[in-house]
């Protein structure tokens, strides 16, 4: 039986579509599981101080956080906090790989949308890119429903929202 670890290790020694589409597939498939990710609580125990706690909350929310690179990071703070800097390495390591993975799947454009798991994954790849979101627009082309992201500096991205619905 192939578990979600065994999933992200192959990504993570692998990474290339071969690899991605299964563990993406998986993730959707999950316990748990949800395009709007809410990790509002997990901010809360982190902003308090909380790592034990807040590891706990990320560690409930999996499998269905799974690849997310806010939650990986979140994790990551948590762990470094607790004093398992080697944890919290691994945690960075899978953020950074979540981003590259959506990075792989276009270029941002309109013909090339980005493809993401989560809607909160289309903030985390804005937030690598040093962009802010002014506008979030839905369209329909194509057979394809893509969130338009605007950012304040008049950078415009797109990103495959068909599986959202």
């Amino acid at each position: 039986m192939t578990t979600y670890a065994d999933l992200v290790t192959a990504y993570l020694d692998d990474p290339g579509p071969e690899t991605l589409g299964p563990l993406r597939r998986a993730v959707r498939g999950s316990a748990g599981f949800t395009p709007d990710l809410d990790l509002d609580s997990v901010d809360r125990l982190l902003a308090a101080g909380s790592y034990a706690a807040t590891a706990a909350e990320l560690k409930r929310a999996m499998p269905g956080a799974i690849f997310s690179p806010s939650a990986h990071l979140r994790m990551a703070t948590a762990l470094a906090g607790s004093g398992d800097d080697r944890a919290a390495a691994r945690e960075r390591q899978v953020a950074r790989a979540a981003l590259r993975s959506i990075r792989s799947t276009g270029d941002g454009s309109e013909q090339h949308p980005w493809s993401v798991l989560r809607i909160n994954d289309e903030y985390d790849m804005l937030r690598a890119l040093d962009k802010v979101r002014d506008r979030q627009d839905l369209v329909e082309t194509g057979g394809r429903r893509l969130d338009r992201l605007t950012c304040t500096d008049g950078t415009v991205v797109h990103f495959d929202a068909t599986s959202f619905a």
